[in-house]
């Protein structure tokens, strides 16, 4: 696996695309120490302190998966990070589509970019940001944790890159050879999955449980009043719950 380090990029994904047009090996990962326009889902925007957590992408050829499946690939990096989180702090889930938290705060979020040809991805590159020693938050994001906070202690933040890669590599195989054990793996880390919890979407509030993830990526849930919904991506809201109590970070 090739490791591009850099001290500071426009995005780590925009820089690996700008590469993979020379074919580089599947597996290589850019990585820096600072972000001046990171990227989250939609136009959002990732805070990172530098030199505190991890940025980076990966590249991925998964030409065993077809566009219309193309979830697993999220479904598989989510759970990556998530196994990973989950060795060092309890509670951990992930929300959909692909973020991950510990309790109801956001630890990790990432952004899965595929490129097809025909009906195959031929290239990914998954963005991932993960909060590791960052004690204070100044941006707009409502809920974010580190680790550090979560469990009062630093951690190497190497250590922690090679890790996920780790996570990362297993999970992607086992997309590639048991993806309905993935699917399964994923439903059961779910965010307030089968809990009763607030929703807003159309401008409505309203109680529901989660239900599933259909093979398309869509939210599924059933409503207080016995309806079922299906949402895309931005078309629901998840109301907030703030219950991660405040750990100062201890020294290495």
């Amino acid at each position: 696996m090739k490791i591009i380090r850099l001290q500071e990029v426009d995005s780590t994904s925009r820089h690996l695309i700008r590469l993979s047009g020379d074919r580089l090996e599947e597996g290589t990962v850019v990585v820096a120490d600072r972000q001046t326009d990171g990227r989250g889902q939609g136009n959002n925007r990732w805070e990172s302190e530098p030199g505190k957590n991890l940025t980076f992408s990966i590249l991925l050829y998964p030409v065993f998966v077809k566009g219309v499946e193309q979830f697993g690939l999220s479904k598989a990096i989510a759970l990556a990070v998530s196994d990973f989180t989950a060795q060092h702090a309890e509670n951990v889930s992930v929300k959909w589509p692909n973020d991950v938290y510990l309790a109801d705060k956001k630890l990790a979020g990432m952004l899965v970019e595929n490129f097809m040809q025909g009906e195959r991805i031929t290239k990914t590159v998954a963005g991932i940001g993960v909060n590791i020693n960052q004690e204070r938050f100044s941006g707009e994001a409502p809920n974010p944790v580190s680790l550090c906070r979560a469990t009062g202690r630093r951690f190497d933040t190497e250590d922690c890159l090679r890790q996920i890669l780790q996570y990362i590599a297993r999970r992607y195989e086992q997309l590639r050879t048991s993806p309905d054990e993935l699917h399964s793996d994923y439903i059961r880390r779910l965010y307030r999955f089968n809990r009763w919890a607030s929703y807003q979407a159309d401008g409505l509030r309203f109680k529901a449980r989660i239900t599933g993830v259909n093979r398309y990526g869509m939210l599924e849930m059933i409503t207080a009043d016995n309806r079922t919904k299906t949402f895309g991506f931005k078309e629901v809201v998840f109301e907030q719950d703030d219950s991660m109590p405040e750990n100062p970070c201890d020294s290495l």
